[in-house]
């Protein structure tokens, strides 16, 4: 298999909502290795592993887990 490694930048409210265990998560679900980093204006997230894991892992980030109202 092809192992790939990709950067991904999320801007926005990242702190207080849960977002790092959600990632992190994710990345475990989908066998991943990497780290991420909250900055002022948001989170970056450096992944690498298979190909197929690496797009699966991307699409996944784009359905984070609701606040609780």
């Amino acid at each position: 298999m092809e192992e790939i490694r990709a950067s991904v930048q999320i801007a926005g409210i990242v702190q207080g909502v849960g977002f790092r265990p959600f990632v992190y998560g994710l990345a475990r679900k989908h066998d991943l290795r990497g780290w991420l980093l909250n900055y002022e204006k948001g989170f970056s997230i450096e992944v690498e592993g298979e190909k197929n894991r690496v797009h699966s892992f991307i699409s996944g980030l784009s359905s984070p887990p609701r606040l609780p109202r």
